[in-house]
């Protein structure tokens, strides 16, 4: 870990722990905090909003550019949580970063009042429904944390069996890819996960089936987990595009993003890897208050220049 602004952040993101092994609590929890984040339409900046076809989808762009590209957000929020309000803030600066790309942002059905596949059937209507908007497939790129990293991987794996055009790339911070939890940092990094792990508990093979039944796992309940679109960690990683994954060393979805990253380098594909040591959950978003988080942060930016390095506005 960096510095003691680093050990901060950390002490910080435990006061949001929801202690997934308490079913009603984790639920509860959750719906309490995608209330926070009112957010500021930056000046300069317009927003539309459209219904996608019965899905709420945000578009933020500069007032007088018609963009060519776009940054697409999935936000995460444990499938639970709807987190729209809070990923707008994101909206200045990842247009400015993306050489003034507008963004996206979609408010996907979430849980438990509605489980698999209605987020990612949601999130699949989206991206037909900014095509239909003008934006072409190659000039999209897609970002997203946790649940929401999960939903941009299926929707990846869906396009590429369906045969359809994929996005320019993604942006994946700590995917939640494993619904059946196998993974040893699910036992392992238990005790240090700061937003779901338990300081004086661990997660063994007698807790593991009851930690699979609890609220944070209420939008696959009744699902098969063995689903790949479901549980992603499960696909084949062929024919993707340019990816980069971020994850924090102590949190439990450690091995969600280090072995589909390993399934996508085994293919042939393009994969970027950033282990925040010492760092938790979907950590790059805690940039204004984390030194490795803003490093970390600040790759991803340069990561979105790339890839949208064909647009300017004149």
């Amino acid at each position: 870990m960096a510095n003691l602004r680093d050990k901060i952040a950390v002490s910080l993101i435990r006061l949001i722990n929801v202690n997934p092994e308490k079913k009603d609590r984790v639920v509860k929890r959750l719906k309490f905090y995608q209330k926070l984040g009112p957010y500021r339409l930056r000046r300069g900046f317009e927003r539309a909003d459209y219904d996608a076809n019965g899905v709420p989808l945000e578009i933020y762009k500069r007032k007088g550019t018609e963009p060519r590209k776009l940054v697409f957000i999935i936000h995460g929020g444990v499938f639970i949580m709807g987190l729209i309000n809070a990923y707008r803030n994101l909206h200045s600066v990842l247009g400015t970063a993306a050489n003034g790309a507008a963004v996206a942002n979609i408010d996907y059905r979430t849980a438990p009042e509605y489980r698999y596949p209605a987020a990612h059937s949601d999130v699949l209507t989206g991206w037909e429904f900014v095509q239909g908007l003008g934006y072409k497939p190659g000039d999209i790129v897609l970002i997203g944390d946790s649940a929401g990293g999960n939903l941009i991987l299926s929707l990846l794996l869906r396009l590429r069996d369906g045969g359809k055009p994929m996005p320019a790339a993604a942006v994946l911070m700590s995917p939640w890819t494993d619904f059946t939890a196998s993974g040893a940092s699910y036992t392992n990094n238990y005790p240090f996960d700061a937003v779901f792990g338990r300081r004086k508990g661990s997660l063994n093979e007698t807790k593991l089936p009851k930690f699979l039944e609890c609220g944070a796992f209420s939008y696959a309940l009744g699902a098969d987990r063995s689903d790949p679109y479901l549980s992603p960690i499960l696909g084949e990683y062929h024919d993707m595009p340019p990816v980069l994954m971020t994850v924090g060393s102590r949190e439990i979805l450690l091995d969600d993003t280090l072995a589909v990253a390993d399934k996508i380098k085994a293919a042939g594909g393009n994969v970027k890897v950033i282990v925040g040591e010492g760092m938790f959950h979907a950590y790059p978003l805690f940039y204004k208050i984390s030194p490795t988080a803003k490093k970390t942060f600040m790759e991803i930016l340069s990561f979105l220049k790339e890839h949208t390095k064909e647009h300017t506005n004149a």
